[in-house]
């Protein structure tokens, strides 16, 4: 007999696919009386680009870092917020670091299950970007659903 879900770990980069695997978790925690995480993992770039710069022109890179992981909390926080009136209880974490490498970790402190999206990719732009899905279902110390999305679907960034 496989054992009891009680906590889920929903892995967001905000995309539309990241939104149906949340909606697909709340689903499973009601049935099952679990709760259900959110986690955004901030990556900071290899490199601040010349537009990053002329936006804030007087601060250090630090300040710049400082203030993408505001703003990716804040975004988190919208995010979820449609979600609050759920019986399931939610709750959303902000990380800083690699994508799968962060997921991985934050999953093996304590979740019974990861549910996370993936955009699809296949052929060369997989290979290309890799997948983070990919990457957390065969590292993960837990089972990984993942939902999937397709190339063809048109992914909107979300409204500010």
């Amino acid at each position: 007999m496989a054992p009891p879900i009680r906590r889920i770990l929903v892995p967001t980069d905000f995309s539309p696919h990241s939104k149906q695997a949340l909606e697909r978790a709340l689903t499973l925690a009601e049935r099952m009386g679990a709760s259900v995480d959110v986690l955004h993992v901030w990556e900071p770039p290899a490199h601040l680009e010349w537009y990053i710069v002329d936006l804030v022109p007087s601060a250090p890179a630090a300040d710049v870092e400082t203030m993408s992981l505001a703003q990716a909390g804040r975004l988190l926080q919208e995010w979820v917020e449609p979600y609050r009136s759920s019986p399931v209880p939610l709750q959303p974490h902000l990380e800083r670091g690699p994508s799968a490498d962060t997921i991985v970790r934050f999953a093996a402190s304590g979740y019974d299950l990861v549910v996370m999206g993936t955009h699809g990719r296949t052929g060369l732009a997989r290979l290309m970007m890799g997948s983070v899905a990919q990457k957390v279902a065969a590292r993960a110390s837990c089972p990984v659903m993942t939902v999937h999305g397709t190339e063809s679907e048109e992914v909107a960034p979300p409204a500010p």
